[in-house]
């Protein structure tokens, strides 16, 4: 399945204090250095429901350490 972030930034809004892990449903979100405009959530990797995110927007919502 494939997200506008614009899609998931809207999702983030309506549920604010979730981790994009949660707000996605997704095990782990990985950052990619070529996406640019889309977040990826695949199924069934090694039995888990993962998401690829561009990286800036990875980092842009990583929880506060600590």
């Amino acid at each position: 399945m494939r997200l506008k972030l614009q899609e998931v930034e809207r999702m983030l809004g309506a549920e604010p204090g979730k981790s994009l892990e949660e707000v996605l449903g997704v095990f782990e979100v990985f950052a990619s250095g070529s996406l640019t405009d889309e977040v990826y959530v695949l199924e069934d990797v090694a039995g888990k429901r993962i998401a690829i995110a561009p990286k800036e927007f990875k980092e842009r919502h990583r929880p506060p350490a600590g």
